[in-house]
């Protein structure tokens, strides 16, 4: 065995070291006696070691519960959320007005009323918070492609490859600050390589950021064991061991550790120094919008209502954003005191996002729309979000898509304002029966896959107006009249189908033309004398 070698086999474990959520270092071999110069600084450079695989990027969120109970209106003077455990009744959360007051969460309300004597009272809601809370998760796609929800009041998102993106951590910290404070949350930041660390670094030294992996063991090692929010047991029995942060905590003998306390403690201490895997619920965007607005009285006047249903558009509009999607149909619900809701259906030709168009659409309908009584609240509903695929736009002077989009405009703007059966499409269906060759369909410009386009139109000659039932023709000398007597061009073209579904034809096709020049498309049923008048050629 070789001197470098047996070095090699000899090293102790690198400290910089995490486990299997980072590469390790390689050890470096000692130079031999006869490397140059040049070769022996190469050797004594210090390692860098590997970006980590993944960033976590954890977002404490302390007035989910305020914005939960209380999203549309604050209040103007001291608001406290409160809960119930045992016999107190402790706060949970407080605006701005009681916080300056002295009030903090966690204290008594008897306390906060002896703060505050004005003090507005409001009971904690969990549905709402889970509902805020997947609220987020959805706003929160728009910084990274993995969020994952820590109920009652935390995400984390995996921003590794997020950061090129908005121009590094810092840039991405803060926009991430300034769009939840827009929507009226305060929140607390930790980043770090491994999610358990930044929940941890939000908890207990919100804002730090740690990039490398080469920190993360230092950083972790300074925060206080409160920062891990274990339960009250662990705690006092760290503070009995004289622990009074993590560093000295790790550095106590793993086998003693492990018969001191319970598995969760040395297993969270692995996930955040990453020497443990902690696999993350992915959260699953919704691919169908619903969301229902309380309206501030009974409204009866469809114009009155048509703020309110502008208002569901645009959040509709984030929706299709976040995803590049479009949806085809729409369906506004208004809820009354009593009875069904009104339902009011749009409907485009092919699936878009442009809010305005889709604006434009409701204003046409709701003008045709009497509500039986007044509204008391408003739900909207989409098909389907179907991903839009990127499409180039055509040279100046050459027409093409704009024409096209021009055209389904036009569509669209008809079936709002005439209904959505007044305006269809047809296809062709394969049968032989004309009657049944052809349905109705929702109008589009390009043809649909499976059915029938313009190259697989019937060779045989065919009318584009066909009667809704058969007209008998009179017969005078065996030969059919219709406002004087009919010339047979051609045929006959027999028809002999139905026998499976009760609907049986055996007919012979002809064309044939009147005294006047119209062509008109005529058969006779077999085995009888009688004739009918089908369709109309243009």
């Amino acid at each position: 065995m070789t001197v470098a070698s047996r070095r090699a086999r000899g090293r102790k474990p690198d400290p910089g070291f995490t486990g299997d959520l980072f590469t390790p270092a390689a050890a470096v071999p000692a130079a031999p006696a006869s490397a140059s110069a040049s070769g022996l600084a190469r050797a004594r450079l210090p390692m860098r070691l590997p970006s980590p695989r993944q960033l976590w990027l954890a977002l404490e969120l302390p007035l989910l519960p305020l914005v939960a109970a209380a999203p549309a209106h604050a209040s103007a003077g001291a608001l406290v959320i409160v809960e119930t455990e045992g016999a107190a009744r402790l706060v949970s959360a407080c605006n701005a007005i009681a916080a300056r007051a002295g009030i903090r969460p966690g204290l008594r309300l008897s306390a906060a009323h002896a703060l505050a004597p004005d003090l507005e009272v409001r009971e904690r809601e969990p549905l709402a918070e889970a509902r805020e809370l997947k609220r987020l998760a959805d706003w929160a796609f728009g910084l990274t492609s993995f969020v994952s929800l820590e109920p009652p009041n935390r995400l984390l998102l995996e921003v590794q490859g997020s950061l090129r993106l908005f121009g590094g951590a810092e840039a991405l910290l803060a926009r991430a600050t300034a769009e939840l404070g827009a929507q009226g949350h305060a929140v607390a930041l930790g980043l770090a390589p491994t999610a358990r660390a930044a929940t941890w670094l939000a908890r207990a030294s919100p804002g730090t950021v740690i990039a490398s992996p080469a920190t993360l063991a230092g950083s972790l090692a300074r925060l206080p064991i409160a920062a891990t929010g274990w339960p009250g047991e662990v705690q006092e029995d760290c503070a009995r061991l004289g622990v009074a942060t993590l560093g000295e905590l790790k550095r106590l003998p793993r086998e003693g550790l492990a018969r001191r306390f319970e598995a969760f403690v040395l297993g969270d201490l692995d996930e955040a120094y990453g020497q443990k895997a902690a696999p993350r619920r992915r959260h699953q965007l919704p691919e169908r919008f619903r969301e229902r607005l309380e309206l501030p009285a009974e409204l009866g006047n469809t114009q009155e209502l048509a703020p309110y249903c502008e208002w569901l558009l645009g959040k509709l509009g984030e929706f299709l954003r976040e995803r590049n999607s479009g949806v085809a149909r729409l369906a506004f619900l208004f809820q009354h005191r009593e009875g069904k809701p009104t339902c009011v259906l749009l409907g485009r030709a092919l699936a878009a996002a442009d809010v305005e168009g889709w604006r434009g659409l409701l204003r046409e309908r709701l003008m045709r729309v009497e509500l039986p009584a007044p509204a008391l609240a408003l739900t909207l509903r989409s098909g389907a979000a179907v991903p839009l695929s990127g499409a180039s736009a055509s040279l100046p002077g050459f027409g093409g898509r704009e024409a096209d989009q021009e055209a389904l405009a036009l569509l669209d703007r008809l079936r709002a304002r005439l209904g959505e059966n007044a305006v269809h499409g047809l296809c062709l269906v394969p049968e032989h029966r004309p009657e049944a060759a052809w349905r109705a369909v929702r109008p589009a410009l390009a043809v649909p896959a499976g059915v029938a386009g313009p190259a697989m139109l019937p060779e045989l000659a065919r009318p584009l107006w066909l009667l809704a039932s058969p007209e008998a023709l009179p017969v005078r000398g065996g030969q059919p009249r219709h406002r004087g007597p009919l010339v047979l061009e051609s045929g006959p073209e027999r028809i002999e189908s139905g026998w499976w579904d009760g609907g049986e034809v055996r007919r012979d096709y002809y064309v044939a033309r009147t005294a006047q020049g119209a062509r008109l498309w005529i058969f006779r049923e077999r085995g009888t004398r009688d004739w009918f008048l089908h369709g109309v050629f243009g």
